[in-house]
């Protein structure tokens, strides 16, 4: 029997879930949406909020609610939500735990395998970040898959397009260019260029900062300092980019932001657009750079794939066409892309036959440091970007003093000559060596498999002396427990201990539901409420029980949006 394994598509602003059926991929829902909002939060009684509700409760308790965590992946730095504080990983553990749990409600199956996707441009630390993630999730995370290298996958899959492809892949907080060539049913990754802080998030900040601008304007008054009026300007301004993807102008209506007073503007699609123009230019670069590392002529490009919901504005497309001379296209939803891609790579990894064969690359310089002419520090190369994985390289080396017995190898990751600009992933010392005159011949060489772990082995040529070290990311994750960490977040969620059975769970242990009623009960008990608003509660509130007691699972999940958008305005 195959392995069960799904495909994740672990997002800055929205993550998804899929699997493999009749050769296919499905997108698995999550409370009834194709896609769920990356965001976890904790209510003012402590309990965990993932997904919509964390998202709907951002604008009324910004300090408990955390957005956009892909960005810090890698970064062991805290983030508080209430009073907790919680590591990036942590928090992604947590939207990972939903869609495991969402994708064994729908299969009717434990689930303990994935494929997860990262950016491109992801160094080692972001990487073994997400992969902690996943473990902490309870899931053997069998590939760490680059988000473009996904979304080509998918569209080799999927449609007729052999030739060479520009993937342009622009999300909520990164951005990632791929070159693909697709030939014979080999799909082959020759370049990839990026920049892990720029995305949608960042055109949001520029529309809100523009919104904050008209709101002083309009009553003299400064909102930056305010976290609610900040919170519900960015969900606010997040959905007046949406709407000018399709329309010219928007209305932008926030009533009784701060002190009473209502933001009422229109926005034009023309003057966002010169807004965020010069970040769009970064990307087009980006693009540059990756055709110029592949050694390929823009007009050798049979197509470009736009990927990311932030690739649906229009400005993208005009950009593209102008430096390029080629129409860009969203042939399959750039919102669901990867996860197919994910889903498609896991089902080969689980023995699945597939018609596609996957040839990925690096996205760094990885090597060591060396001293220069002038006995200053500087790092040497090993393994370039953009090496077709698996990669295997060596260097020859030599001793700097006369019968040196020890050296010490200090491995980094980047593209720059100096060190501090380079990410370390580790180091090591191999001990004695022949006492041979300075110049003694000592070769380093690194091994990278497909899942980016790294072996560097230090050999002395003479005498064959050799050392092998295994490098997966920087010393900041030594200090993490992953058992332990696992049993915090399981406790945090209100888990029981893992057990096989994964029948649905019963309505007292329901904890979306649980969730809702506790917010409903909440409103109930105040005197804000007038009569109409306090019916409208108590009917969906009956109704949710009744669907819970017929098991209509369609009812239920119309009675708990239904709830949960009456909610989100009454708490607002």
């Amino acid at each position: 029997m195959q392995d069960l394994i799904i495909g994740i598509d672990l997002g800055t602003t929205n993550s998804a879930v899929a699997h493999i059926h009749d050769g296919l991929p499905v997108i698995i829902p999550i409370d009834g949406e194709p896609t769920m909002p990356s965001c976890v939060g904790l209510n003012p009684e402590g309990m965990l909020l993932v997904g919509r509700e964390a998202r709907n409760q951002y604008t009324v308790y910004p300090e408990r609610t955390v957005l956009s965590v892909k960005r810090q992946m890698g970064n062991p730095t805290p983030l508080t939500i209430g009073e907790q504080s919680f590591r990036p990983e942590e928090i992604s553990a947590l939207i990972l735990k939903k869609l495991k749990a969402a994708a064994e409600a729908h299969l009717k199956q434990k689930v303990t395998k994935a494929v997860i996707t990262v950016p491109a441009y992801f160094d080692e630390a972001q990487r073994k970040a997400t992969r902690n993630a996943g473990e902490i999730a309870g899931l053997e995370v069998v590939n760490i898959l680059n988000e473009p290298t996904a979304a080509a996958l998918a569209y080799g899959s999927l449609s007729d397009n052999e030739g060479i492809t520009l993937v342009y892949d622009l999300g909520g907080g990164t951005f990632d260019a791929s070159l693909v060539k697709n030939e014979q049913g080999v799909i082959e990754v020759k370049s990839s260029h990026g920049d892990t802080q720029l995305g949608g998030d960042d055109f949001d900040r520029i529309l809100m900062r523009r919104a904050s601008e008209i709101f002083k304007e309009q009553h003299g008054i400064e909102i930056t300092n305010d976290p609610i009026a900040t919170s519900r300007l960015k969900i606010g301004m997040e959905a007046a980019k949406i709407r000018l993807s399709t329309e010219p102008f928007t209305q932008v209506e926030e009533a009784f932001l701060h002190e009473g007073k209502s933001l009422q503007t229109e926005l034009a699609r023309a003057d966002y657009e010169d807004e965020i123009r010069a970040l769009l230019e970064k990307t087009i670069g980006c693009c540059a750079q990756c055709l110029n590392d592949a050694e390929i002529r823009a007009s050798q490009l049979d197509r470009i794939l736009l990927v990311g919901g932030s690739s649906r504005t229009p400005i993208v497309f005009e950009l593209l066409k102008r430096h390029f001379q080629i129409e860009a296209s969203h042939k399959l939803d750039p919102d669901l892309v990867v996860a197919y891609g994910a889903a498609l790579q896991a089902a080969s990894i689980a023995g699945v036959e597939t018609s596609q064969i996957l040839l990925d690359i690096t996205p760094h310089n990885l090597g060591i440091s060396t001293l220069d002419n002038y006995y200053e520090e500087v790092f040497s190369p090993i393994i370039s970007r953009n090496t077709p994985l698996p990669a295997s390289h060596s260097k020859v080396y030599y001793t700097t003093d006369d019968e040196q017995e020890s050296c010490h190898i200090k491995v980094y990751q980047g593209a720059y000559n100096s060190l501090e600009k380079n990410d370390c992933l580790g180091d090591f010392t191999i001990t004695g060596l022949g006492k041979f005159p300075a110049d003694s011949e000592l070769i380093v060489h690194f091994q990278l498999n497909l899942n980016g772990m790294l072996e560097v082995t230090a050999t002395e040529k003479r005498t064959g002396l050799k050392k092998t070290v295994e490098f997966d990311t920087d010393g900041s994750d030594a200090a993490l427990d992953i058992t332990a960490t696992g049993q915090r977040m399981q406790a945090l969620a209100g888990d029981e201990p893992q057990e096989e059975s994964t029948e649905p769970a019963s309505e007292g242990e329901a904890t979306p539901v649980a969730a809702l009623k506790q917010r409903a009960d909440k409103l109930l008990k105040g005197e804000s409420l007038d009569a109409d608003d306090r019916s409208e509660i108590q009917e969906c509130l009956e109704k949710i029980e009744a669907a819970q007691a017929g098991d209509d699972t369609d009812a239920l999940d119309a009675q708990i949006t239904a709830l949960e958008d009456i909610l989100f305005f009454l708490e607002s």
